[in-house]
């Protein structure tokens, strides 16, 4: 169910290429002729990492992700369903043994313990997993229409207005030269 949800809500947003030619071609021409540029609603970053952990994949999504959020979801389900497989595989180790009476009770002590580590092993991978998941998605939506709304960077630097530098007198020291020291003791 959740993966049909992930896929359907990914299939439903346009690829990225399509996305910024619809954006950025046109709002030149419409606000030369009038009519106010789209308003997006900007990302929230703190949100995007708090919904990722709810359902893994969703703050991708919120930040417009899809192919990230799948490849989240992928990872944490490959995780979790190594660590139902080997809990899985363990219990019933534990029962086939029952069965038997228990006569071969080291053996598959053994094989049950073992079953039960590589369990602890997916879990801590899949809890790794979900952490950089969650970074991944507060950094998405920081990152959100950079491609497309960028901060202007000046060509050339005229300061202007910026106050500058304050800069130290020449009286400070006879020849105009500052001296530092540092000193400490250990």
């Amino acid at each position: 169910m959740r993966v049909l949800l992930l896929l359907l809500l990914c299939l439903g947003s346009n690829p990225p290429g399509e996305v910024r030619a619809q954006e950025a071609a046109p709002m030149l021409p419409l606000q030369a002729q009038g009519v106010r540029a789209p308003r997006y609603e900007p990302v929230v970053p703190s949100r995007a990492m708090m919904m990722s952990p709810v359902f893994t994949g969703w703050g991708q999504l919120y930040a417009d992700n899809g192919w990230r959020a799948v490849l989240a979801f992928g990872v944490e389900a490959y995780y979790l369903s190594h660590v139902l497989m080997n809990d899985r595989k363990a219990r019933r180790l534990q029962a086939y043994n029952q069965r038997l009476g228990g006569s071969l009770d080291a053996a598959y002590r053994d094989q049950v313990t073992e079953y039960w580590e590589l369990m602890r092993d997916n879990a801590w991978k899949a809890v790794g997993a979900l952490f950089f998941i969650t970074v991944d998605a507060y950094v998405g939506a920081h990152l959100h229409r950079f491609d497309v709304d960028p901060e202007p960077v000046p060509d050339n630097w005229d300061p202007g207005e910026v106050p500058q530098p304050i800069e130290l007198p020449a009286a400070a020291s006879p020849d105009g030269t500052v001296l530092i020291s540092l000193g400490g003791r250990f």
